[in-house]
């Protein structure tokens, strides 16, 4: 994690790893496959925090908001790891935990229809606000962007909403929005369905 962090992903070699650990690089593949699956090691120990909860005794909504502000603030902790989360599922990062959770949604009586769009929506907005602050940050551009845009430059130094505040407004907005749309869908089709048999 200490070599992707400071380093970028480009900078973590098997060699490197073994150097680090003060063991022959080849020996890490009686642990791990490929250095795909130590990549995908790393990512899981950065998600530690980001837990479906053990219990049905917190509002979905609340818990499942919460864990999408978590995932949100281990992107920010680690951007270095957002390219290889854009590859969560074929590397099948975090998919017993992502079970567990539409798990849960399902015994808390979230529409089976709607739980892999708004587990879809929150991953979504979470990494796009993650990697564009991280982008936004990491720019060390001198074309002095400041002068030819003002009024740009004024709000982006005047905004009066934190960064975490504007992410779970929008998780917030968004579970809102996905079950409204799905139940907009949904009285569709029942509709369809209902005018079929007629």
């Amino acid at each position: 994690m200490r070599i992707i962090d400071e380093e970028g992903l480009d900078a973590l070699s098997i060699r490197r790893l073994g150097d680090e650990l003060n063991v022959r690089g080849i020996s890490l593949y009686h642990h791990f496959r490929s250095k795909e699956h130590i990549l995908a090691g790393a990512c899981e120990l950065a998600l530690a925090d980001v837990r479906t909860p053990h219990t049905s005794n917190t509002d979905w909504r609340e818990w499942l908001v919460d864990n999408a502000r978590k995932y949100y603030l281990a992107l920010r902790a680690h951007p270095n790891l957002i390219p290889i989360l854009m590859r969560r599922h074929p590397l099948r990062i975090g998919l017993a935990e992502h079970n567990s959770t539409a798990g849960l949604l399902a015994v808390q009586n979230v529409p089976i229809g709607a739980i892999m769009p708004l587990m879809d929506g929150l991953e979504s907005v979470a990494l796009g606000c993650a990697a564009y602050q991280s982008a936004v940050e990491a720019d060390t551009g001198t074309d002095n962007w400041q002068e030819a845009n003002p009024f740009l430059f004024h709000v982006s130094r005047s905004a009066e909403v934190s960064k975490l505040g504007a992410f779970e407004a929008m998780a917030k907005a968004a579970v809102g929005a996905i079950l409204e749309t799905y139940k907009a869908e949904n009285g569709k089709a029942e509709d369809r369905k209902e005018a079929g048999s007629a």
